[in-house]
């Protein structure tokens, strides 16, 4: 992957922690009731199976459909994170407790380095 593409991913990666931040202000989501956010977790989950498919067939053409979702899993894990790390670990003095409270980011931190390669798997077996 080139060099570009990292900072691309990056990009993107502080793009959409920084909407999901906003959407979720003044409490970064904690102000919603606890039904909300078992709602919204399924919901985002199923939004990005369309979009990490088109995301691994439009972004790379290489046909490498399993590193690539490993890519996108790790720039939309890792990076958010870190920026969920400083913003409540250090900013607001949760330190490393923050994800039990914010259990719905921890969720994602996990299940896109399950739902990605799935998705991978199967636009694989398609191709086949």
């Amino acid at each position: 992957m080139t060099k570009t593409k990292h900072l691309k991913l990056l990009i993107y990666s502080f793009l959409t922690w920084l909407s999901f931040y906003l959407l979720g202000l003044p409490e970064y989501y904690q102000q919603w009731p606890l039904w909300a956010k078992l709602v919204i977790v399924p919901v985002v989950t199923a939004l990005y199976f369309p979009v990490t498919r088109y995301t691994l067939q439009k972004y790379w053409n290489d046909g490498r459909h399993m590193a690539n979702s490993c890519w996108l899993a790790f720039y939309l894990t890792v990076p958010l994170f870190i920026y969920d790390y400083l913003l409540l670990a250090v900013y607001k003095d949760l330190g490393i407790g923050f994800v039990v409270p914010y259990w719905y980011l921890t969720f994602f931190y996990f299940s896109f380095w399950v739902q990605f390669p799935y998705i991978a798997w199967k636009l694989e077996r398609e191709q086949r």
